[in-house]
């Protein structure tokens, strides 16, 4: 018999917003991590991108809160600004009858208009790490009453960049908070880091939900020169309604938008240099639908949650196998199917092949060819060129609502991708 949210123990109000929501059974990680939490322990929970670890830690925090008592009781940390107000928004879902129950902070914005919000007394905070220590060591927000901590992409935040800043608000708060640690990606180091400011952690590593549809990874080798034009043929190739494309510096990105543009691919670019408003107004255009392919450094790797995001584009290699996790994560969230890619030259070949080992995520090398994907031609025979053998991800002709092109089954996609009836195709 699988385990519901009201043998969770979860608080009845938030039970009624989850039935409405057709929210009965919760995830693996939600089923691990939500009793560890309720008991009071400390921890640190691992599971894939896309599972639902924002709910596995503020359900039981919210049922837990003594929604009368108005001092903040639980602060949660995050290194972006996207990222923040990603959590904000979930935690207000939870409480829609508390007014200023849930407060944002992060850097880059009117520290005054904060200081008047924390006036009307909220009881969950969530910040970035700089901004919640510039408040209280200004006094303006006091963190005695603090019931819990959570570090949300703690392998991040506990990294050299990160790490002092939520070392610091863990040692403001009392030593029987209870501290949590929440990522797609804890390795041991990051635990050892953390071991000073936890006390007798759980750690628990839960899998993706049975039944997930699985996210296809593939790779494709080009010359340097020719890696823009590969780009955008793959992203005709897929033709799918929302891809993300990462690449690692801003600089390039001016080349791809041109020439991604020039072809009828509309798509705007994401970065940490671009103001809080415009980052988020760009989100929210892409959530919309307002142009089809995002390009972003990895300001949008981490946490992030777009719905729908069929695939994902490494243009440039993710800096180590953790990052590449992380973005590729941006796809296939809550079990749904998901492509990505990665666009190597012959001299990045072996990053591919180094993160393919250290995940063991199987990444598998195709070829674009006759409209589909194929096998590179030194591992398959010549009769099998467009045929069962091939990866079939044919771009629907113009007009055409149809299923996607090729052989009978859709081979090359996965499951939840198969059936789905893209949009127009320009030529």
């Amino acid at each position: 018999m699988s385990t519901t949210f009201a043998d969770l123990h979860i608080g009845a109000s938030l039970l009624q917003i989850l039935h409405e929501r057709k929210m009965e059974t919760p995830t693996p990680v939600q089923a691990e991590a939500i009793p560890v939490i309720l008991e009071g322990k400390d921890a640190f929970i691992e599971s894939p991108t896309g599972t639902g670890k924002t709910f596995a830690y503020l359900l039981p925090i919210l049922s837990r809160m003594d929604l009368d008592k108005k001092d903040v009781q639980a602060i949660v940390l995050a290194p972006t600004h996207e990222l923040v107000m990603q959590i904000a928004r979930e935690a207000e879902g939870l409480l829609p009858s508390q007014d200023s129950a849930v407060l944002p902070l992060i850097g880059g914005v009117d520290v005054k208009r904060q200081i008047e919000r924390l006036k009307k007394k909220p009881i969950l905070i969530i910040a970035t790490p700089g901004r919640l220590l510039e408040l209280i060591d200004q006094r303006k927000l006091k963190v005695h009453e603090v019931k819990v901590v959570v570090v949300d992409e703690a392998d991040r935040m506990m990294d050299a960049g990160f790490g002092k800043p939520v070392a610091d608000v863990m040692k403001r708060t009392l030593r029987d908070t209870q501290r949590l640690f929440f990522s797609a990606t804890i390795p041991t180091e990051v635990i050892q880091a953390a071991s000073n400011l936890s006390r007798d952690a759980v750690v628990i590593r839960a899998a993706a939900p049975e039944g997930a549809a699985g996210v296809a990874h593939m790779y494709l080798v080009t010359d340097p020169r020719r890696k823009v034009d590969t780009l955008r043929r793959l992203l005709r190739l897929v033709n799918v309604r929302s891809s993300i494309v990462f690449v690692n510096q801003i600089e390039k990105v001016d080349e791809i938008v041109s020439k991604l543009n020039y072809h009828h691919l509309p798509c705007r670019l994401l970065h940490r240099e671009a103001s809080k408003e415009e980052r988020a107004r760009t989100i929210q255009q892409f959530r919309d639908g307002v142009f089809p392919v995002l390009i972003t450094t990895d300001v949008s790797a981490r946490g992030i949650d777009i719905p729908g995001v069929e695939c994902v584009v490494h243009y440039d290699p993710a800096p180590d196998a953790d990052t590449y996790v992380h973005r590729s994560g941006r796809t296939g969230r809550m079990g749904r199917a998901g492509l990505v890619f990665s666009v190597v030259t012959n001299q990045e070949l072996f990053i591919v092949r180094k993160f393919a080992k250290q995940t063991g995520i199987s990444i598998t090398e195709k070829q674009m060819a006759y409209g589909a994907l194929e096998a590179p031609k030194a591992e398959r025979k010549p009769e099998q060129r467009g045929k069962a053998g091939s990866e079939q991800i044919k771009p629907t002709r113009q007009g055409s609502p149809g299923k996607p092109e090729g052989t009978k089954t859709g081979q090359g996609r996965p499951d939840a991708l198969k059936n789905r009836k893209p949009g127009k195709t320009r030529t």
